[in-house]
């Protein structure tokens, strides 16, 4: 289940609040044989995050059935002092979910260890949940974690009825923005639905990319990335270039990436002009990106590369209004129940 991208904090009761986390979104199915940890678009990952796998056996084991849970996998970050999660730590993470070196990935989950945070349960043991609202799922996933040790690796999400708190709180920490969900709402698999609201205090997106440009000058392999989302028709339309958020290895990683995938024709509805020769692509890959705003005509300012998502499909990826980052704080608390 998706969230739909919200403006304000919902008027009127019956609303819980959650951290918008700066990870990988995974439905973790656990049994007595078996964990699976598949992304949105249907990946596995339980060869990058052993520890997780680790910790989600031994809770199955606990448990003794099968169970099926849905959260977000972070990068392990100190607490801020008002709170985790802290500012955005989505670029360590990145760096694991790619790997295939059992040895890399070993010493990784040792030296910059990740951590499920569950914040629904889907199924428990015979009983499928999606029929249930969100306030009974809740209570079954937090009976579920009852006799749970305190494990860094494994936690149930933070929630709260106070919306304009978690809020002020996401502001003064750094947070990506919160996730806003009806207490009475079902859980619609695969669905975006306006019973889950995303406010977003930052602009971070995910683009396609569609080509790239040679660099110039003293840059290595590339110059920049042509980026590009999915209008309602479901056309890609470009909206901007950028190079910035890259060290050297990182701009020899995404030119073999690319170069593998390279084409012809420009997939963008209207091709860009730009100033050094292009390289198209397929519309493939999909990066994580932050920017300053949208402009006018249509286009990022000052966007900064964060990594590779290959946990999405490129054509999920669309344009994405602005959320609540020109709300003041005052106006904030005018729109809590």
């Amino acid at each position: 289940m998706y969230a739909t991208l919200g403006h304000a904090i919902p008027r009127g009761g019956g609303w819980t609040y959650e951290p918008k986390y700066d990870g990988m979104r995974v439905v973790a199915d656990i049994s007595a044989r078996r964990v699976r940890l598949v992304t949105r678009n249907g990946k596995e990952k339980q060869p990058q995050f052993p520890e997780v796998v680790a910790a989600l056996r031994s809770l199955g084991s606990r448990i003794g059935h099968r169970v099926v849970l849905d959260g977000e996998i972070v990068a392990r970050r100190r607490r801020s002092r008002a709170g985790a999660p802290a500012a955005s730590e989505f670029q360590p993470l990145q760096a694991r979910m790619h790997l295939k070196d059992t040895r890399e990935i070993a010493r990784l989950s040792v030296e910059a260890p990740a951590t499920l945070v569950v914040f629904d349960a889907l199924r428990d043991g015979r009983a499928t949940l999606t029929s249930w609202p969100w306030r009974e799922r809740r209570a079954r996933l937090e009976s579920l974690f009852a006799d749970a040790p305190d494990e860094p690796t494994l936690r149930i999400g933070e929630t709260s009825a106070r919306g304009a708190t978690m809020l002020a709180r996401a502001r003064r920490a750094g947070w990506e923005g919160i996730i806003a969900k009806r207490t009475e709402a079902l859980y619609q698999p695969g669905a975006r639905s306006d019973d889950w609201l995303k406010l977003k205090l930052q602009f971070r997106a995910e683009f396609v990319v569609g080509g790239f440009t040679e660099p110039r000058n003293s840059r290595p392999y590339l110059g920049a990335l042509l980026l590009g989302a999915h209008d309602v028709s479901g056309r890609l339309v470009y909206v901007g270039h950028m190079g910035g958020g890259f060290d050297r290895e990182g701009l020899r990683t995404m030119r073999d990436r690319l170069d593998k995938i390279e084409r012809k024709a420009s997939p963008f509805a209207v091709a860009p002009r730009t100033n050094e020769p292009a390289h198209w692509v397929a519309p493939k890959v999909v990066v994580e990106v932050k920017f300053a705003e949208w402009t006018s005509d249509g286009r990022l300012r000052q966007p900064i590369y964060l990594g590779v998502r290959d946990d999405k499909a490129a054509r999920d990826v669309t344009i994405e209004g602005v959320s609540m980052q020109r709300w003041g704080t005052g106006e904030i608390a005018n729109d809590a129940a």
